[in-house]
């Protein structure tokens, strides 16, 4: 799950994705994307107080997934990640 700043725009859908598969990089496969659109935060993030979220079924090695972490942390349009095993 990858929250991005309410400026992107969610009815372009093919920028979010390749939004996503840029964050995941070469080491991972995306398998599905998907945009649960604009939404309101619990609380302002980065002065925020909105967000595009966007969930992606993503399939990589335990070492892939610092790399993730690590583009997605510097990534200027994400406000939050999280990821979990399956």
């Amino acid at each position: 799950m990858v929250v991005f700043v309410a400026t992107r725009d969610e009815k372009d859908a093919k920028r979010l994705e390749e939004s996503v598969k840029k964050l995941v990089g070469d080491g991972a496969t995306v398998s599905g994307v998907t945009i649960l659109g604009k939404k309101f935060l619990a609380y302002p993030i980065q002065k925020q107080t909105e967000g595009v979220y966007v969930l992606a079924t993503v399939s990589a090695e335990a070492l892939h997934v610092s790399d993730i972490e690590k583009r997605t942390r510097v990534g200027a349009d994400v406000l939050r990640y999280l990821l979990t095993a399956k």
